[in-house]
């Protein structure tokens, strides 16, 4: 298997947080001056651009719900699952050699807190909570350096168009998820190198990059 590194989003990706996120957002709407999510088919077909214009969130008010959901979600970590069969795939994946690690925009701690109460905690190198919605790509970038690798070594895994956008900036791989926020019909358009349905298909994609890099 020629990748080297697997790094993974959270909400949506590793963790089967869609409900939740929901509900919080819409607490957290009135409060914020936003517009709750009423058809979550629909807000799952906007870009996130297209969602906070929709939704009422500017950019300078932007850091503060995510500030205010953060603190929110922290009330959850503990009692949030992981999606269906991805536990396997991270053994797996920890099992073969690769290193797996977390970059999302939700805070550390809450991250570590749910990956500990699924028992998985213990086959991440390393989790990174950014504190902002863009700019992942520069993230991902200081990760590769930090780990020392190539880009062609690193997987970049997550369920948003903005995910597909930082990894791009990267120059890494990127699978999309389509168990997450945004559809497989939008994930597509923003044309990542793989869009996967079930947990187990990163296995077929990480073994896929084995056989194409010869």
């Amino acid at each position: 298997m020629s990748f080297k590194l697997v790094v993974w989003d959270f909400d949506g990706t590793l963790a089967d947080s869609l409900p939740t996120a929901v509900g919080i957002f819409n607490r957290l709407a009135p409060e914020m001056g936003c517009k709750p999510v009423e058809d979550l088919s629909a807000a799952r077909a906007m870009s996130t651009r297209q969602f906070l214009r929709q939704h009422g969130i500017s950019l300078w008010r932007l850091p503060r719900l995510v500030r205010k959901y953060q603190a929110a979600a922290a009330e959850e970590a503990d009692r949030m699952k992981l999606v269906a069969g991805l536990p396997e795939v991270l053994a797996a994946l920890a099992s073969a050699g690769i290193r797996l690690g977390v970059l999302s925009s939700n805070r550390e701690d809450n991250i570590r807190r749910c990956l500990r109460a699924n028992g998985v905690e213990q086959h991440f190198a390393f989790v990174v909570g950014y504190p902002r919605l863009f700019g992942k790509g520069k993230a991902l970038k200081r990760i590769i350096r930090a780990e020392r690798l190539e880009r062609a070594d690193v997987l970049y895994i997550g369920d948003e168009e903005r995910d597909i956008e930082a990894a791009k900036k990267a120059g890494v791989k990127i699978a999309a998820v389509a168990w997450g926020f945004h559809t497989a019909e939008l994930l597509w358009s923003c044309a990542p190198d793989y869009v996967v349905s079930e947990a187990s298909e990163v296995m077929g994609v990480v073994e896929e990059n084995a056989r194409t890099a010869g």
